[in-house]
């Protein structure tokens, strides 16, 4: 009886540590607060297009400081990048999140790609 139910403790923990990620996943861009998020560390091209003030050359110049550079830790780093004005910075709107990661919002009606969602780490 105490194996079974140790057992059944076991699985229902690992079973915990598979899921917590793959919902992660599955929560996408929203971040589980029912917004889509473009996040500058790890978004394509054509999703970092989509943030109000932004278009293919900005998020290419994005990328390229991400890339060849450094990644983004705070906000205002984003105001390095060659071409961003403040003007647009402040379009662009930029947050930090709880785990410190840096994002924005579309533009109204605009669709995200769903092939840079961030995978939230297992806690496991």
């Amino acid at each position: 009886m105490k194996t079974t139910i140790i057992r059944t403790l076991c699985l229902l923990i690992l079973a915990g540590c598979v899921a917590v990620p793959v919902l992660a996943q599955q929560r996408g861009h929203t971040g589980g607060l029912g917004e889509a998020r473009i996040y500058f560390n790890v978004s394509s091209a054509e999703n970092l297009a989509k943030a109000p003030g932004m278009n293919l050359e900005l998020a290419d110049a994005i990328i390229e400081y991400r890339e060849d550079i450094a990644p983004f830790k705070d906000p205002e780093d984003l105001l390095k990048v060659p071409g961003i004005t403040g003007e647009i910075y402040k379009k662009i709107n930029p947050k930090k999140g709880t785990e410190g990661e840096l994002y924005t919002v579309p533009r109204e009606g605009e669709e995200l790609e769903d092939d840079d969602i961030p995978l939230s780490p297992s806690k496991c």
